[in-house]
């Protein structure tokens, strides 16, 4: 059986916030979190915010919610381009940065690449719409019954 896999977004978290204006405190931060914990809660995704710690050799991960978490590195960038080369499926993770350096490093594993603020502007978008088809009532209406038999009526 094949491997299902799923999107891994890899998030340079300061390149986005400094980027586009939106400051790097606690309160930048937060409200980033917040945004990504609603765009992508109950989704069949991995998203990974990845930030510098300046000077801390500890990696500290933590955990948003079941598909958000934030990571705080030494170096961000080298622990982004790291985590694309360790990738086995290097296809199926969104790198969102605008750092070239960083996407000419990784661009032969070829993940797909999204700048900052097409990012962003997508986190403002409406949730894509469901396209499942409705749930069959399990009784039909008198309505309905009337429907059909005038669709039906020759037949």
């Amino acid at each position: 059986p094949k491997a299902i896999t799923y999107l891994n977004w890899i998030i340079d978290g300061y390149n986005v916030l400094i980027s586009n204006d939106l400051g790097h405190d606690e309160s930048a931060r937060g409200w980033f979190r917040d945004r990504l914990s609603a765009r992508f809660s109950g989704k069949e995704v991995e998203v990974t915010i990845v930030y510098d710690s300046r000077g801390s050799t500890i990696i500290q991960r933590e955990r948003v919610n079941s598909v958000v978490s934030e990571i705080y590195v030494d170096n961000a960038d080298q622990y982004i381009i790291d985590a694309i080369e360790r990738s086995y499926h290097p296809r199926a993770i969104i790198l969102v940065t605008d750092d070239r350096e960083i996407i000419q490093t990784v661009r032969y594993r070829r993940p797909r690449c999204m700048n900052t603020t097409d990012f962003l502007s997508s986190l403002d978008s409406p949730p894509e719409p469901d396209y499942s088809p409705p749930e069959k009532p399990e009784f039909d209406t008198p309505d309905n019954i009337a429907r059909y038999l005038r669709l039906f009526e020759g037949e």
